[in-house]
């Protein structure tokens, strides 16, 4: 990885290793990141207290368009709260918007995270680390749809993210690789993001991500027009997933209902069904009762009719 990394046209560097039929890095299988020199939470974002242990439940749910189709991400503060919030922040501010799924190694993972944007702000954000998550325990080994950070070393994590695919079991070792979400919906959209190019260089054909970051998505469309990329992402904060579960939305095309207005308005649905079939009986019952007398009085009069005719 030497020559990738004196080379000025890479610029920062982040990677997860590759594949164990690949060669083996000098990192472990860690996820190499040439950003190292940058500051570290430079306008970052704080590290976890434990007052945060009253939001730890809290859900982002994305719902991302993408060239091969909808997908839904739910991550959770509680498997990694640094990393956590940072990567909604990410996605509520439009930082993955438009940019490429730039590896993409089938069984292995697909890696994302070096945005367009000129919004030199944001990219100040974005480019800014925040602290290591401890690691737990019970999310180990790493599964399919897992969503981590890559990074090159500790407290590297800025703006690249992977999905690991199922063949990832190796993923982990390295302190940054700790799972912040998961895929819920659309895995195999996932699964199907174009491969054709191969892993980075030197395991495969595909982008570097130098060239990415100073040549800009131009890089990207004239010499691999195929690779899939984010369009849109929406971002929905939830104190848990129960409370998310209202939403109507099957991808993010279609139109939400907030889970807060659509609880109440269930309620006031199912409350007026049952004030109407709670009243029913005793509305028959009245309608037979007067019923009756009418019917009783009609033929007492005809009765008394009949007798004079006689």
């Amino acid at each position: 990885m030497d020559d990738a990394e004196n080379d000025p046209d890479n610029g920062d560097l982040e990677d997860v290793g590759e594949a164990e039929e690949g060669p083996v890095d000098d990192d472990d299988d860690g996820l190499l990141d040439g950003a190292t020199g940058h500051n570290h939470n430079r306008g970052g974002l704080r590290a976890s207290s434990p007052n945060d242990a009253a939001t730890d439940d809290e859900v982002a749910i994305v719902r991302c368009a993408t060239t091969a189709g909808p997908i839904t991400l739910h991550l959770h503060k509680s498997w990694s709260p640094n990393g956590y919030e940072k990567a909604s922040s990410l996605f509520e501010r439009g930082y993955y918007d438009g940019s490429h799924l730039f590896r993409v190694v089938p069984h292995f993972l697909v890696q994302f995270g070096i945005s367009y944007t000129t919004d030199a702000e944001l990219k100040r954000f974005a480019d800014a680390s925040v602290p290591d998550d401890p690691k737990r325990n019970d999310l180990m080994p790493f599964r399919e749809g897992y969503i981590s950070f890559a990074g090159s070393g500790p407290h590297s994590r800025t703006s690249q993210l992977f999905v690991a695919y199922d063949r990832s079991q190796g993923l982990g070792n390295s302190p940054w690789e700790t799972p912040f979400g998961e895929v819920a919906e659309g895995m195999e959209k996932v699964r199907n993001f174009y491969s054709g190019y191969g892993d980075m260089p030197p395991w495969g054909k595909g982008p570097e991500q130098g060239p990415i970051r100073n040549r800009g998505s131009k890089y990207i469309e004239e010499n691999f027009p195929l690779l899939d990329r984010f369009e849109t992402c929406t971002v929905e904060r939830v104190g848990s997933l129960e409370e998310g579960e209202g939403a109507m939305d099957d991808g993010p095309s279609g139109e939400e209902a907030s889970p807060v207005i659509a609880a109440p308005r269930k309620m006031k649905e199912d409350a007026a069904l049952a004030e109407t079939e709670n009243s029913f009986p005793l509305a028959g019952v009245i309608v037979i009762v007067v019923g009756s007398l009418i019917l009783g009085g009609v033929l007492a009069r005809r009765t008394k009719q009949a007798g004079k005719h006689v």
